[in-house]
C-alpha cells in the first residue's frame, strides 16, 4: 500500500470497492480486503486530507454526516459498531479515513 492508497487507487477507481455512500466530497466503501471485523466500512474525503488534525470545518460536517449515515446502516444490520480514526504513527495510510466495523477483531472495553 502506497503513501495514499485512497487517492492513488480507490478514488480514481483503480481498485474495485463496494460503494455504500457517496457525496460531493466523501466516499464510503467496503475495502476489497477487510482490515478487521465481520463488517468493515471505510469513509474518506475525496480530496487529500492528511488526518483529523488537518480537517477543516466545512468538510468535517459533510464527512461526519456520511459516517453517521453508514454507521446507522451498520447498527441496523448488526446491532452496534465501532467508529474510529487514527493519527500519527498509528495511521497506516496518511489520508484521513474513518473505520466503521463490527464483530471479531474490533476493540472491546474490558472492565477492571
Amino acid at each position: 500500500m502506497g503513501p495514499d492508497w485512497y487517492c492513488d487507487e480507490v478514488i480514481p477507481g483503480n481498485v474495485q470497492v463496494e460503494v455504500l455512500a457517496r457525496t460531493e466530497h466523501t466516499l464510503a466503501f467496503r475495502p476489497p480486503i477487510p482490515g478487521f471485523g465481520t463488517d468493515h466500512v471505510i469513509v474518506i474525503p475525496t480530496r487529500h486530507v492528511s488526518s483529523l488534525l488537518d480537517l477543516d470545518s466545512d468538510l468535517a460536517a459533510e464527512l461526519l454526516a456520511t459516517v453517521q449515515e453508514v454507521a446507522a446502516q451498520v447498527v441496523d444490520q448488526h446491532g452496534g459498531c465501532q467508529v474510529l480514526t487514527t493519527l500519527g504513527n498509528e495511521q497506516h495510510n496518511k489520508h484521513l479515513h474513518w473505520h466503521i466495523a463490527v464483530g471479531e477483531g474490533v476493540a472491546r472495553f474490558v472492565a477492571r
